[in-house]
C-alpha cells in the first residue's frame, strides 16, 4: 500500500509540472501551460516573457536593453501589454502600453520533460501592421498549426509609430529601435531556446508586410549576423515605400511642435520628446493623421554608435555584403485587391478622379505625390499619363472595373520592389520565390473573416494581402477547419512548406503532388506558384515590374549603379530644389 501512494504521489507531480511546467532562463525560471494543436497533440506555452528593460523614461529612443532578470518563479501564462498603438481592428482605439518588450515561445516538446537530445528548428514570427499597430500575440497568430510539427515558434512584440521609429536622421534620434528591439530578441533566442526545446543555430525568421519587411531588413544588417540562418519575407521588402526607402518626410520637427517641443537644438527638442507622456505622442498623431506607414520608417542609420544599416540597403544587395542565408520571397497574386484597396472605394472624390483621368487623383493612386518622390527634372504629368495608360488599357476605372487600382497599389508596393529584392539577392545567396495564387475550394480570405460584405465582392480579383497568415496561424475569430477539407489540406500544405524550410533550408511538402522548388536566379526567374496544385512558373509580373523600372521613382529599388545610389543616400536631405521636379 505504501509503495502504492509513492507512485501515486509521483504521477501527480508529474501531471502537475506537464500541466504547469517550469523552464530556467537566463534571465530567470518560468511557468507555462499546456496547450492542444490542431491535431491535438500538446504543446507548451510560455507568454509575455520579458526580453528587455521596460523601454520608458530615458531609454525611449535608445536601443533596447537586456532585461536584468528576476527571482522566484515568474508565470508566463497569459500575453502582456501590446506596445502602444491606435488599433485598426479595434475601432481605433488606443491600445497598448509603453512598457511592451515581450514573447511569446510555443514548443511540442521540453528537454527537462521528455529528455529528448538536440533541439527543434525555431521559427521567429514578426507581425506586421505598417510599423504602427499589431502585435505577436494569439488573437491573430494562434500557434495551434505549427505545433502539430517539429519546431519551435517564437512571437514577440516590438515597438511601434514613434517609440520605435521617431527619427532626427542624426546622432540625436537615429531611429530603427523597433528594428532593435527584434535584433535583441534573437539574441534572447539564441541565449535561451536551447531550453524550450529549440535548437539556436537553426533559427528562421518570418514576417508579413511590416514584418516581411523587417525579416529583410534583418538579413542584410550586420547586427543580426549569426542570429538568423533562414528568413522568410512575406509581402514586404526591405526598400518598398512602406519600409526602408529612403524617403525622408522631416516629421520630427513637425511632430515636436505639437507636442510643444520646438526648438534649434536637435538635443534639447528630442529631450523635449523623449519626457513627453506616452499617450500625449499618440494623441500627437492623431491630431494631424499622422497614423499612416509613411512618418516614422526604418532607415539606413549609419551615424548610430552601432548601425542596424550601415550603408544603403541596394549597396548591400548589390556588392553581396549581407547574411547569405537562404531565403524565400514572394507576395499575394494581387495584394491590393482586398482591404488595402478599400480606403479608395469608400472615397468618392478619388474614384471620381480616377474615373476621369484627374492628374492628382493618379498622382495619389501611385503614391508619388510628394515633391521629393521622383528622379530631379523628371516630369511628374509625364509619370501620371504613362502609368494611366498602362493600367487602363482594357477600360477606365469603375465600380467595375477595379482591377487597375488593386495593381498601381500592388505593383508600387510589392510586385516592382519585391521583384528587384529577389533578383539582387539571387546572386549571392538561394532565393525561392513564390506566389499565393489558391482560388479554390478551400481558399480562406480576410473578408470571410472580417465579415465585410464589400471585400466579400472583391475577392474575385484574386488572393489580396494578409491570406497567407490563416493558413499559417490560428486566428481566434477562425474554427480550425476539419481534417480532411480542402482548408484544412491548404493549412497542412503551407505549415509544411514553411517548417520544411526551417529544418533544411529548401521548401517542400507532400501535400499535393508537388514540384521540386528550383532556386530563383536572374537567368531563369522561376517561382512557385501555391495553391492545391501547385506548379513552377517563370517571370513572375515582369511586364509590371520593367514596367515600373521605367517610372523615374526616387527610390532605391529603381536606382541603378552603387556610385548613383551612393550619392542619392547620402545627401542630406533626400531632395531636388525646389524647381526641379516639373509639376502642371
Amino acid at each position: 500500500m505504501r509503495a502504492l501512494l509513492c507512485v501515486l504521489l509521483l504521477a501527480t507531480a508529474t501531471c502537475a509540472q506537464e500541466s504547469r511546467p517550469v523552464v530556467a532562463t537566463r534571465e530567470g525560471l518560468l511557468r507555462g501551460v499546456v496547450g492542444r494543436s490542431a491535431g491535438g497533440a500538446v504543446f507548451y506555452s510560455f507568454k509575455g516573457i520579458p526580453y528587455a528593460k521596460p523601454p520608458v523614461g530615458p531609454l525611449r529612443f535608445q536601443p533596447p536593453q537586456r532585461h536584468p532578470g528576476w527571482s522566484g518563479v515568474t508565470d508566463a501564462l497569459e500575453h502582456n501589454n501590446k506596445c502602444l498603438q491606435i488599433d485598426f481592428f479595434k475601432n481605433m482605439t488606443l491600445q497598448g502600453d509603453e512598457d511592451c518588450l515581450f514573447a511569446n515561445v510555443y514548443t511540442p516538446q521540453l528537454p527537462k520533460l521528455k529528455g529528448e537530445v538536440g533541439g527543434l528548428p525555431v521559427m521567429v514570427w514578426i507581425h506586421g501592421g505598417g510599423f504602427f499597430f499589431g502585435d505577436g500575440n494569439t488573437e491573430y497568430y494562434g500557434p495551434n498549426y505549427f505545433m502539430d510539427e517539429a519546431v519551435v515558434l517564437v512571437t514577440l512584440n516590438y515597438r511601434l509609430g514613434p517609440f520605435g521609429f521617431f527619427t532626427t536622421h542624426d546622432k540625436h534620434a537615429s531611429g530603427n529601435y523597433g528594428l532593435l528591439d527584434q535584433v535583441l530578441l534573437l539574441e534572447w533566442v539564441r541565449d535561451n531556446i536551447a531550453s524550450f526545446g529549440g535548437d539556436p543555430n537553426s533559427v528562421t525568421i518570418f514576417g508579413e508586410s511590416a514584418g516581411g519587411a523587417c525579416v529583410s531588413l534583418l538579413v542584410l544588417s550586420p547586427l543580426s549576423r549569426g542570429l538568423i540562418h533562414h528568413a522568410i519575407s512575406q509581402s514586404g521588402t526591405s526598400f518598398a515605400n512602406f519600409a526602408a526607402s529612403g524617403r525622408r518626410k522631416n516629421s520630427a520637427q513637425q511632430f515636436a511642435k505639437l507636442l510643444n517641443c520646438t526648438n534649434d537644438d536637435v538635443g534639447e527638442m528630442v529631450e523635449c520628446v523623449r519626457n513627453a507622456p506616452a499617450p500625449k505622442l499618440i494623441e500627437a498623431i492623431q491630431s494631424v493623421g499622422l497614423v499612416t506607414p509613411l512618418v516614422f520608417l526604418p532607415r539606413v542609420d549609419r551615424e548610430a554608435e552601432a548601425p542596424l544599416l550601415p550603408t544603403d540597403i541596394r549597396i548591400i544587395l548589390e556588392k553581396g555584403t549581407f547574411n547569405k542565408i537562404p531565403w524565400m520571397n514572394g507576395i499575394m497574386e494581387e495584394e491590393c485587391a482586398g482591404t488595402l484597396m478599400m480606403g479608395w472605394m469608400y472615397n468618392e472624390t478619388l474614384m471620381s478622379g480616377l474615373s476621369s483621368g484627374d492628374h492628382d487623383a493618379w498622382l495619389r493612386l501611385a503614391d508619388l505625390a510628394e515633391d521629393d518622390i521622383l528622379d530631379c527634372g523628371a516630369s511628374a504629368e509625364e509619370a501620371v499619363v504613362k502609368i494611366r495608360d498602362f493600367y487602363t488599357k482594357d477600360g477606365p476605372i469603375s465600380s467595375d472595373n477595379l482591377l487597375p487600382i488593386a495593381r498601381v497599389v500592388g505593383d508600387r508596393m510589392f510586385v516592382a520592389p519585391m521583384s528587384e529584392e529577389t533578383r539582387l539577392a539571387s546572386a549571392y545567396t538561394p532565393v525561392y520565390k513564390f506566389v499565393l495564387n489558391h482560388r479554390g475550394p478551400g481558399r480562406l480570405t480576410v473578408a470571410s473573416l472580417l465579415g465585410i460584405p464589400q471585400l466579400r465582392d472583391l475577392e474575385h480579383l484574386g488572393v489580396s494581402h494578409g491570406e497567407d497568415i490563416l493558413y499559417l496561424f490560428r486566428n481566434a475569430e477562425m474554427v480550425i477547419p476539419p481534417a480532411g477539407s480542402p482548408a484544412n489540406s491548404m493549412i497542412r500544405f503551407m505549415v509544411g512548406l514553411w517548417t520544411s524550410f526551417a529544418r533544411t533550408g529548401r521548401p517542400s511538402s507532400q501535400v499535393f503532388d508537388m514540384p521540386d522548388w528550383p532556386i530563383f536566379t536572374e537567368q531563369s526567374q522561376k517561382h512557385m506558384n501555391l495553391n492545391s496544385q501547385p506548379t513552377v512558373g517563370e517571370r513572375l509580373y515582369e511586364d509590371r515590374a520593367q514596367f515600373w523600372q521605367s517610372i523615374p521613382v526616387n527610390e532605391p529599388w529603381r536606382r541603378s549603379g552603387t556610385e548613383g545610389t551612393e550619392a542619392w543616400q547620402t545627401t542630406s536631405d533626400h531632395s531636388c530644389p525646389s524647381d526641379a521636379v516639373q509639376r502642371p
